[in-house]
């Protein structure tokens, strides 16, 4: 008879290798399959109910640079993620002297969106200015009075995407964006952390695959998994340790 074991009797212990940044190498975990049995939990996520992207509504081709002395975005902490964690919360406030409705922050990761995010260096009248959309917005007005002292506070939840940030501030709406500020970059401590591990049952009953994201390049990290049982008061009992590998794809690879 097959002993089956739970999955927690594994621990994962080190890895490396994977990306998820845009303009980059994307790395990509190859599937570890190791002799154990477990169960797999599937995970549903839910389209939002409108079936509209709420980032298509920015006009991001028809944005202009027109950087404002009186406007400011300044965001804290600078450093992220100094005790390992892979999602923070940044603080971002901002202001200027002609406060608008219509005015948003951006997130925007890589942190320089400006220069060079077009293909054509020398660009044409007709040419957009910005060619890199942001990862999230709020309006500037989420803040109360904003509308009235031309100053707001909003707090952003950011994940680590192996790259900086920088947030803006926009006004003339989504239709007409004006960038009017631009904060100095913050990054993670640690970009390229292996996070995110998923296990998931591989091709036969004992079987199970383990993937998991990191920055790393397959000549900077050695990929792997460390498993066995948990021995009491911690740590691995005989750990053994399965490689991994990596398949690469560049942006073009994206749809």
């Amino acid at each position: 008879e097959q002993e089956q074991l739970p999955a927690s009797a594994y621990k994962i212990r080190e890895g490396a290798v994977t990306v998820l940044t845009m303009g980059k190498m994307l790395h990509v975990v190859l599937v570890v399959v190791l002799a154990m049995a477990a169960a797999s939990a599937a995970m549903v996520s839910a389209s939002p109910a409108e079936g509209i992207q709420p980032l298509s509504k920015i006009a991001i081709h028809k944005a202009t640079v027109e950087l404002h002395g009186s406007a400011y975005v300044r965001v804290t902490p600078a450093l992220l993620g100094d005790q390992g964690e892979d999602t923070v919360w940044v603080t971002v406030k901002y202001g200027w002297e002609n406060p608008s409705s219509d005015d948003w922050i951006a997130v925007f990761s890589p942190a320089d969106f400006i220069s060079g995010s077009c293909p054509n260096p020398r660009r044409n009248a007709d040419e957009p200015g910005l060619c890199t959309a942001p990862i999230k917005y709020q309006y500037a007005n989420y803040s109360a009075n904003y509308r009235y002292w031309g100053k707001g506070t909003i707090r952003f939840q950011i994940i680590n995407q192996r790259s900086d940030f920088s947030f803006a501030l926009f006004t003339g709406g989504f239709e007409n964006p004006k960038l009017v500020a631009v904060s100095k970059a913050v990054a993670f401590k640690n970009p390229n952390a292996p996070v995110f591990p998923r296990l998931a049952q591989g091709k036969t009953h004992d079987e199970m695959t383990v993937t998991w994201t990191s920055g790393y390049n397959i000549d900077e990290a050695y990929p792997l998994v460390e498993w066995g049982m948990v021995a009491p008061g911690g740590g691995v009992r005989n750990p053994t340790r399965t490689p991994a590998g990596t398949l690469t794809f560049n942006r073009g690879s994206m749809c």
